[in-house]
């Protein structure tokens, strides 16, 4: 009998230690993903697309192995994506993105990507012309290079010393992605047919009051918790960076404080 435990228990200790090793890592978020390869493919039958990185993506301690899929965020990039995509559903891409994390998820923010253009079968070179397609290839590599260029410099160094960015630094971003900041704005957060957003408030402004449907990451998460807390409107002071996908708005936030009415004054 004493045998029979000592062996369903290490087989429950195998079992437990195969899941965790299965189990994806939990990239911090703020990463930034390193111009990889991989696929852009579309989710059957909804319009979810995912990154399979093509390599493994090391962030610090910890790997996402290649192969397994990242799930895309909705934002201007991703649309621009898609588009490309078309009816194939499908696309091979150099991919830069920002990792960020939600309830033990890892999500993927996209800043900037290249199309790789598939392996096409290249006739012999006539020696005549060796030197020309030579002088192509550097003006191709050269073009490549100003092409990336456009991420700004204190991005690319961050990337090529792997370490993650400062999730202050919202305007990089913004610059590549041609998304805007919406900061210190005052509104509520709310949920209908299970979908939160962040409405803003006008207080006698003229002001844009859109909706922005709220994307996974941390500070949603932390405001989330907050929001559970105390029942009914709960009014915030967010700062962000506003996408927008297929006609709708999004924000990531950045910073979500919970902030108080005293009968005519707010603060």
């Amino acid at each position: 009998m004493k045998n029979t435990r000592q062996i369903v228990v290490l087989a429950a200790v195998v079992s437990l230690l195969s899941f965790a090793s299965a189990a994806k890592p939990i990239i911090e978020e703020g990463f930034l993903l390193d111009g990889v390869a991989g696929i852009v493919r579309k989710v059957d039958k909804v319009d979810v697309w995912n990154f399979i990185p093509e390599a493994d993506i090391i962030a610090g301690e910890k790997t996402w192995a290649a192969e397994s899929p990242l799930s895309l965020l909705p934002c201007s990039v991703l649309e621009q994506i898609t588009g490309l995509a078309g009816d194939d559903n499908e696309i091979h891409v150099r991919l830069w993105g920002l990792f960020t994390e939600y309830n033990q998820n890892n999500y993927l923010y996209s800043i900037y990507f290249l199309p790789i253009q598939e392996d096409v079968e290249l006739k012999p070179a006539k020696p005549d012309i060796q030197e020309t397609q030579n002088d192509n290839t550097e003006t191709t590599e050269e073009s490549v290079e100003e092409e990336e260029s456009i991420i700004p410099a204190e991005i690319l160094e961050q990337i090529r010393t792997n370490k993650a960015p400062d999730l202050k630094k919202f305007q990089q971003v913004a610059v590549v992605t041609g998304d805007v900041n919406l900061i210190g704005r005052t509104g509520y957060l709310k949920q209908r047919d299970k979908v939160k957003f962040f409405q803003p408030d006008a207080f006698g402004q003229n002001v844009n009051l859109h909706q922005y449907l709220l994307l996974p990451c941390n500070a949603f998460e932390a405001a989330e918790r907050q929001m559970q807390k105390t029942p009914g409107r709960q009014r915030y002071n967010i700062s962000g960076l506003v996408t927008s996908y297929k006609g709708r708005n999004y924000i990531l936030l950045r910073r979500a404080v919970r902030t108080y009415t005293n009968g005519n004054f707010t603060q």
